[in-house]
């Protein structure tokens, strides 16, 4: 290459790199943040995040959610046959005690499993919420005796109360106080919960005339992460309830079952409104973790848009 040539190369490589510099060093800022993320968390798994835990306990709902603070929530533990898998998380989790105990609704598939975490004597449990209507179940009358054994009381929760849970935000979005003999899932406890950006929605076994109820009080409830409700069942995750909530990242916890769970046409609902479905039956127990701007989901690293509310 001739000396002019040569200058002329340097030059023109000269003002390439200055026009992108900005780029070169965002680049290598984001490099940086991923690693350091992804070190921090592997060295210190707990600290400064938020973990929720999608427990595998087949045709059920159980949620393990452990703060930063070392605050712990367990929404619901399954089946009673379930029992020992949710116990034996927790054990494997390090919990040494349940901050708190949320029974979303009474039916057996939800409460059967917290049977057994009551009678853990290593994992104290500090109170136990629930919908406010009782069930009439044998599952029923054995939970609500383990809770007076462990010397504590069922305390009803309803909307608009709200929560602050060691680090999180905790919305109260059903039922309403006074119903008069409800049918249980149209009764489930649905909670929103707030860690920096990261958001839950967790729904229990509601259909979509709650979720109408719901969108129409205008209470902002987009979330990142949906707890689809009743185990995918057709009569939930309304069109309309999807739109309000625009999620990401869609969880169905469910198992063999005779009903049909998830329906054909809820998965259709979920993918037009642009979710990505996990299953439980398919992945397993489902892991996210969050420090309030981004989030892993086993193991995926996500950044997070801001929500709009």
């Amino acid at each position: 290459m001739k000396e002019k040539d040569s200058l002329h190369f340097w030059n023109r490589l000269e003002i390439i790199a200055v026009k992108n510099k900005w780029l070169i060093l965002g680049v290598l800022v984001l490099f940086l943040l991923l690693f350091f993320y992804v070190s921090s968390s592997l060295a210190n798994p707990r600290s400064d995040y938020l973990e929720v835990s999608f427990i595998n306990v087949g045709q059920g709902d159980s949620i393990l959610i452990r703060d930063p603070s070392g605050f712990d929530i367990l929404i619901d533990g399954g089946k009673s046959s379930a029992g020992p898998t949710v116990v034996a998380y927790l054990r494997q989790q390090g919990v040494d005690d349940i901050d708190v105990m949320l029974a979303s609704h009474a039916d057996s598939d939800h409460i059967g499993g917290l049977i057994d975490v009551l009678n853990a004597t290593d994992i104290p449990v500090q109170a136990v919420l629930y919908n406010g209507y009782p069930g009439d179940t044998t599952p029923w009358a054995i939970f609500a005796t383990a809770v007076a054994n462990d010397g504590l009381t069922l305390t009803p929760v309803a909307f608009p109360l709200t929560y602050t849970w060691g680090t999180t935000s905790a919305y109260m979005l059903n039922p309403v106080a006074g119903l008069g003999n409800p049918d249980q899932n149209a009764a489930s406890v649905v909670v929103l919960l707030e860690y920096g950006q990261t958001r839950f929605l967790f729904t229990g076994d509601i259909d979509s005339t709650v979720e109408a109820t719901i969108v129409a009080r205008g209470t902002p409830i987009p979330a990142q992460f949906l707890k689809v409700a009743h185990h995918g069942s057709e009569s939930s995750s309304s069109n309309a309830f999807l739109s309000a909530v625009k999620p990401e990242q869609a969880i169905i916890s469910v198992g063999p079952n005779s009903y049909g769970h998830p329906s054909s046409e809820t998965i259709a609902r979920l993918l037009a409104a642009g979710a990505q479905i996990w299953r439980t039956d398919y992945k397993g127990t489902i892991l996210v973790r969050s420090d309030g701007l981004v989030y892993t989901i086993r193991g995926v690293l996500i950044f997070m848009p801001v929500l709009v509310r």
